[in-house]
């Protein structure tokens, strides 16, 4: 509650401000739990369409650092490693109004190096973790256990590619005011499900995206949206608790400080992937709190950085962070 409550301060200090340069998108992130992230949850891209034979190429960089754990009654789940994961997005305008679209991610599970840090981060603002408290610093193990029987175990993870996106865009609305966008994506199981770098399902689904001041002046606000279905097919590693139907959306708001750098708040969720389970870390509908920035080094070019936080405590990594680049030309 603590991180719903900043997002809005940061909306109500912004606010007193009253077009741009640049055209601006959402912070290019999703849930980064390791027993979600390999599902094809789509990314708010924004209203706007590429125009014809416009390009776009980011390369998106996540540390997501996962450290929680629970027993209730017959079913036991132990969640403690770091996982890299790197995104790239390839976007093309093919005719005027249709935009292509391929996502390739690189994954790795490690025992990573942030622990102490995000514990002593946790320690200063009195942030939720318990678990990390019980945990050894730094090491990969994931394991789920149900009527004392291991339904999966991992200890160790080497770099694979993941599950490929494919995806396209048609623009709906689009004037200076307001840009609405439908979006539709097909995600093909080309990762390992039992590295959990791919998730062994097909997924699909369609989700409306909408910008309203595409293109903020000095000082000015825009404000984006999205929400969603995905449908997932058989095959999953937890076949027998997944949810095939999953809603997702997000909304938030970017501040453009100087032509240049813009700051950036937004609020993504889900519902539940998993049920049949008293699990939180499985059975819960999720929300992240992301906060950003970005600064384009000239139009065509921009660098990103990024910080998620799980705002209903243990669905997702408490301590994500994004590093980021994207050429739009």
């Amino acid at each position: 509650m603590r991180s719903i409550g900043f997002f809005f301060l940061t909306i109500v200090f912004f606010a007193n401000y009253a077009h741009g340069q640049h055209a601006v998108r959402p912070v290019q992130t999703h849930n980064q739990g390791p027993l979600v992230h390999f599902f094809a949850i789509p990314t708010n891209s924004g209203g706007a369409v590429l125009e014809k034979n416009a390009f776009l190429f980011g390369n998106y960089f996540n540390i997501a650092n996962n450290a929680t754990s629970a027993q209730i009654e017959e079913e036991t789940i132990y969640l403690d490693g770091e996982m890299y994961r790197n995104e790239l997005v390839f976007s093309y305008g093919l005719f005027t109004n249709f935009e292509l679209g391929v996502s390739i991610p690189v994954v790795k599970h490690s025992g990573g190096v942030m622990d102490a840090f995000i514990s002593n981060w946790h320690e200063v603002f009195n942030l939720p973790g318990k678990s990390r408290v019980l945990m050894p610093t730094d090491e990969l193990a994931y394991f789920f256990m149900e009527e004392e029987e291991v339904v999966f175990e991992m200890n160790k993870s080497k770099l694979s590619i993941g599950d490929i996106t494919f995806s396209m865009g048609l623009p709906i609305v689009t004037n200076q005011k307001h840009d609405l966008s439908l979006r539709s994506f097909l995600k093909v199981p080309s990762g390992n499900k039992n590295n959990l770098v791919g998730s062994g399902t097909w997924d699909f689904g369609a989700q409306l995206a909408g910008t309203i001041n595409s293109i903020p002046q000095r000082n000015e606000f825009s404000f984006y949206y999205s929400g969603g279905y995905l449908r997932i097919s058989k095959g999953a590693l937890l076949q027998d608790k997944l949810c095939e139907n999953v809603g997702f959306g997000s909304f938030g708001l970017v501040f453009n400080t100087n032509n240049h750098l813009y700051f950036k708040s937004q609020i993504d969720f889900h519902s539940s992937f998993y049920g049949k389970t008293n699990l939180k870390q499985l059975g819960k509908s999720s929300a992240q709190l992301v906060i950003g920035t970005e600064y384009f080094i000239k139009k065509e070019i921009a660098l990103s950085l990024a910080f998620a936080e799980d705002i209903i405590v243990n669905t997702a990594p408490d301590f994500v962070l994004q590093f980021g680049i994207t050429f739009h030309y």
